[in-house]
């Protein structure tokens, strides 16, 4: 398991690498944060995507190991509670916030990667309750993410 996120740690290196090369050039230098946040963005994303099939083959060994579950439904409700306040953090309450600002833009950017990974943990639960918490928190997670983007940027003026 452990090598299968070394693996997809390793593609999205590779993956960030050949972006990089690709864009070389004046706006690269002119618009370095901007690239930089793009080479950032696809890394995670490449290495999300690819370390749900190590997170499935680790989710069916464990599937027997009840006390896992039992910890893991109370994280992901736990997860799942969080994200409306790192969306009023990150959204109304930016000046007061101070340094809590940027971990909650953190944890807004993360949330669709930690939605598919609650939606896997999701189909592994060998619990119905485990099952329905894990998807619902997912869903849950998939949700805000998809208000925060409507909001930011589909209903907000130029």
């Amino acid at each position: 398991m452990a090598g299968g996120f070394l693996a997809a740690f390793a593609v999205a290196v590779v993956a960030v690498m050949i972006r990089e090369h690709l864009t070389d050039g004046p706006d690269a230098q002119a618009s370095s944060g901007m690239y930089a946040a793009g080479d950032m963005f696809l890394g995670i994303a490449v290495f999300g995507l690819l370390s749900l099939a190590p997170l499935a083959l680790g989710l069916y060994w464990l599937r027997p190991v009840a006390r896992f579950w039992a910890v893991l439904v109370w994280l992901a409700g736990l997860l799942a509670v969080t994200g409306p306040l790192a969306v009023l953090v990150s959204g109304w309450l930016r000046q007061p916030a101070g340094n809590w600002a940027f971990l909650a833009d953190l944890r807004v950017i993360l949330m669709p990667l930690v939605a598919l990974a609650m939606a896997t943990t999701g189909l592994f639960a060998p619990q119905p309750r485990a099952r329905w918490v894990l998807i619902g928190a997912a869903v849950v997670e998939g949700s805000i993410f998809a208000g925060v983007v409507l909001v930011k940027f589909v209903l907000s003026p130029h």
